[in-house]
C-alpha cells in the first residue's frame, strides 16, 4: 500500500516539473519574468506623473546637474518634458525605465567610486520607452537625444501607438529594451527616468562600462528621478 503511494506521489511530481517552462519561452514570457522581478505596471490614468531629476555620479565634472521629467496624459495625447540645468553641450540619452528606484553609490558594485551605465541598468531595469526624436516607437527616432548645454526636451506622443509598438515582437531580446504583454498598457507611476552624458574632459576611471561601443562619458548616468502622479 506504501509502494503504491509512493508512485503515486512520483507521477503527480513529474507532471508538476514537465509543466514548468524550461527556459525556451517567447519574448513575452521573458518581460513577464522581468516585468514581475521589478514591480507590476499600474496602467497610465489621464494626469501629470512627475520626477525630480537629482545626481547620480554628482563628482563626475565639477558641476551638479539637477533637473525634472513631467509625463502629462490627456485623453491618447501624451506630452513628455524634460529639462536639466547642466553645462555640458553634450548628446544625453535619456530612457524610461521599469524599476522603481535609482541607483547611488551603494550600487557601486565594482568599487571605483562611479555607477556606470552597466551598474545604474541593474538598478533601474529595461527600458520601457527611449525618450528620443520619437516617442510613438521604441525605433523610431533612435539614438536621436537632446543635447546640453541647458538640455530641454518636449515631445508629445499617442498613448495607443505606444502600447501598440509595445505589443509587438521583441526582434532583439539581449537588448535592454522590453516588450509588454499584449494588452497590458504602459504604466509612469513609479517608473524610473536615467539621462546620461558628461563632457569628455571629466576625470573618469577606465573600469567604466558604456553603452555599446560609445565613449564612457556619453554613457555616465548623470540624473535620475522617480515618476509620480501629482494630480
Amino acid at each position: 500500500m506504501k509502494t503504491n503511494k509512493l508512485i503515486v506521489l512520483l507521477a503527480l511530481l513529474s507532471l508538476v516539473s514537465c509543466g514548468k517552462d524550461s527556459g525556451g519561452g517567447s519574448s513575452k514570457s521573458g518581460a513577464k519574468e522581468t516585468q514581475s522581478a521589478f514591480m507590476e505596471l499600474v496602467e497610465a490614468t489621464p494626469g501629470t506623473y512627475y520626477g525630480v531629476l537629482r545626481p547620480v555620479n554628482f563628482h563626475s565634472n565639477g558641476f551638479i546637474p539637477y533637473g525634472m521629467a513631467t509625463f502629462t496624459l490627456k485623453e491618447d495625447q501624451l506630452q513628455v518634458s524634460t529639462t536639466m540645468d547642466d553645462d555640458q553641450a553634450v548628446p544625453h540619452r535619456q530612457t524610461l525605465h521599469l524599476g522603481t528606484r535609482c541607483p547611488s553609490l551603494s550600487d557601486d558594485t565594482n568599487g571605483d567610486g562611479f555607477i556606470d551605465y552597466q551598474e545604474a541598468q541593474a538598478v533601474v531595469g529595461p527600458v520601457l520607452v527611449p525618450l528620443d526624436n520619437d516617442l510613438n516607437s521604441q525605433k523610431a527616432g533612435e539614438d536621436v537625444f537632446p543635447r546640453g548645454p541647458g538640455m530641454t526636451y518636449n515631445k508629445t506622443a499617442s498613448l495607443q501607438k505606444i502600447n501598440t509598438d509595445l505589443w509587438q515582437a521583441d526582434e532583439d531580446p539581449s537588448d535592454n529594451v522590453i516588450k509588454l504583454e499584449n494588452n497590458k498598457g504602459i504604466g509612469f507611476e513609479n517608473r524610473v527616468v536615467l539621462i546620461h552624458g558628461t563632457t569628455s574632459g571629466s576625470q573618469l576611471p577606465s573600469s567604466l562600462a558604456s553603452y555599446k561601443d560609445e565613449e564612457a562619458n556619453i554613457s555616465l548616468p548623470v540624473v535620475c528621478g522617480v515618476l509620480k502622479k501629482i494630480d
